[in-house]
């Protein structure tokens, strides 16, 4: 069977630290796949703040970030109160769309590759729309361009 290959990005613009926590370790005894993908969420979390890009929907807000695709390759294990290092980086925008790739490191160690192919969903409409001018817009000045 052939293996989904994801390679590390030349760079990643924005870098995030936590633990695992004892709850992310799975029956194996080492972080589970759901609970990476939960860190990596947490992750994109605090990278769409450092934007000051609001992505909860609420108050007002009718639209949101949602996961089109995604894809992991696992390349070692990490334990219980490991710290890890999130590294992240947008690419490939589109009118709708845009990638967020994603390298999660403990220490110098590979633990994983993670790619996620991310849309603009407006929930009032049901429906993908274009990426907003705010969210462009924050992603500049974070790269002061």
């Amino acid at each position: 069977m052939p293996r989904v290959t994801l390679t590390e990005q030349q760079s990643y613009e924005y870098c995030h630290s936590l633990m695992v926590r004892a709850t992310d370790i799975n029956y194996a005894g080492h972080l589970g796949n759901e609970a990476l993908l939960g860190l990596v969420h947490e992750a994109r979390a605090h990278f769409m703040k450092a934007l000051n890009f609001n992505t909860l929907v609420g108050n007002g807000q009718r639209t949101g970030l949602i996961i089109a695709d995604l894809a992991v390759n696992f390349r070692s294990e990490a334990f219980a109160h490991a710290t890890l290092t999130v590294d992240c980086q947008i690419d490939e925008l589109g009118q709708r769309s845009f990638r967020l790739f994603h390298r999660i490191r403990c220490g110098e160690q590979l633990i994983a590759l993670v790619e996620t192919g991310i849309v603009v969903f407006d929930y009032q409409l049901g429906q993908v729309v274009p990426l907003p001018a705010d969210f462009l817009s924050a992603l500049k000045v974070f790269r002061r361009e």
